[in-house]
């Protein structure tokens, strides 16, 4: 039976433990990409908690495809060194840092981008109010390069290895997702030309960095009308494999909602405070967003391990380490993942952001279940605000 705090490696990366920090956007970089002090600060209290590896919060690939004013980017050799100061503080921790290489596509922030929010396909986007622009073959091809560059960066940066990003509705999972992608060329229409633009940055990354870890991380299925279906999910699963990855990381959703990460109730203090351009001040105001509300953003049940099962079908299918995500909480249910085989690891993003030693209590046994309330707030903050956790209230 496997033991969730014993040793375990993925393509070479040595991890302590079986928890993993999943990638969560932290808003920490300066304007122009560059990861400040605060980020290190982040990660080093990851790594003295005892996390198993840290997956970084998404790194840009392209600074057209910045979906944040302060993500990071990995778009130029320049920045090598700035990755390089927080891998080398790390190191003494034995805590494997591994990289997250996105690209905002549809979700582009234009203000960051540079005007740019283009996708593989024309359509109106709830999460920025704009139609997206089309990318042309060229550019397709641009944004491939770019990937395999960043990954090259990655490397000379000292991360423990790349996670490719292909979830959640960013570029990658738009390709991905019949729903998103309405293509009629190379890169739409059938799984494998949808899947090709993968493919193609896998090619050209294996030819650059040989065997050097590349992760993936895809929603495996999606809610969209024609989108991912749990049976397309281990299909494409598959297809990450026999392309060269090391492991998937499973997810869901395409940021249409509370799908991606769930809430146990619509957290409407939290939208109208860090989402909507104008303030609404009185409580007639107040009373009508709430009845609106929920008609553009959709509240998903169960909030809880609800990507376990698809995640265990993934594994059982293609034989690949998996990491699974999605409302993991309790130290009993990570043991039962693991020790049952149904994921190889298992990753969480909100427990962290109250208690980034939350994997050492766990050890200890000084609690059982993460503080983490499931409010959301953390989600609807990051539109104004770098990470952190409100817990049910909302703040400046």
């Amino acid at each position: 039976m496997r033991d969730v705090f014993t040793e375990s490696s993925i393509a070479g990366i040595k991890l302590k433990n079986r928890i993993i920090r999943s990638a969560t956007y932290e808003g920490l970089s300066d304007e122009e990409g560059r990861p400040t002090k605060k980020l290190a600060d982040t990660y080093l209290k990851l790594a003295k908690g005892e996390v198993g590896a840290i997956i970084t919060g998404l790194i840009g690939v392209h600074r057209k495809g910045r979906s944040h004013k302060h993500m990071c980017l990995m778009d130029r050799d320049e920045l090598i060194d700035d990755y390089k100061k927080i891998n080398a503080l790390l190191k003494e921790y034995g805590v494997p840092v591994i990289a997250q290489l996105a690209h905002g596509g549809g979700q582009g922030e234009t203000a960051a981008s540079g005007g740019f929010n283009a996708a593989p396909s024309r359509r109106l986007y709830a999460t920025t109010g704009r139609f997206s622009q089309v990318l042309s073959h060229e550019d397709i091809l641009e944004i491939i390069d770019s990937y395999i560059s960043a990954i090259e960066r990655a490397k000379k940066a000292d991360f423990a290895g790349v996670q490719i990003h292909a979830a959640h509705g960013y570029l990658l999972s738009e390709f991905l997702s019949g729903g998103l992608n309405f293509r009629t060329d190379q890169w739409g229409g059938s799984t494998e030309n949808r899947f090709r633009i993968i493919s193609e940055i896998m090619k050209g990354a294996r030819e650059r960095v040989g065997s050097y870890p590349i992760l993936a991380k895809f929603s495996a299925y999606d809610y969209l009308k024609n989108g991912i279906s749990i049976d397309e999910g281990l299909r494409i699963a598959a297809m990450f494999g026999e392309a060269g990855i090391d492991a998937l990381e499973v997810s869901c959703g395409a940021n249409d909602g509370l799908n991606t990460i769930r809430a146990k109730e619509m957290p409407f203090d939290a939208i109208m405070a860090y989402k909507l351009p104008l303030k609404i001040k009185s409580e007639m105001g107040k009373s009508i967003l709430r009845k609106i509300i929920p008609l553009i953003v959709k509240r998903y049940d169960p909030v809880h391990n609800y990507n376990v099962s698809v995640a265990e079908k993934i594994k059982q299918k293609t034989g690949l380490p998996v990491i699974v995500v999605g409302g993991i909480r309790n130290i009993n249910d990570i043991r039962s993942i693991i020790s049952e085989n149904k994921a190889d690891y298992v990753s969480m993003c909100r427990p962290f952001i109250i208690e980034p030693d939350l994997v050492r209590k766990f050890k200890e046994g000084r609690q059982d279940h993460s503080k983490c309330i499931d409010c959301c707030y953390c989600f609807f903050g990051l539109q104004k605000n770098s990470l952190r956790c409100y817990y049910g209230k909302a703040r400046a």
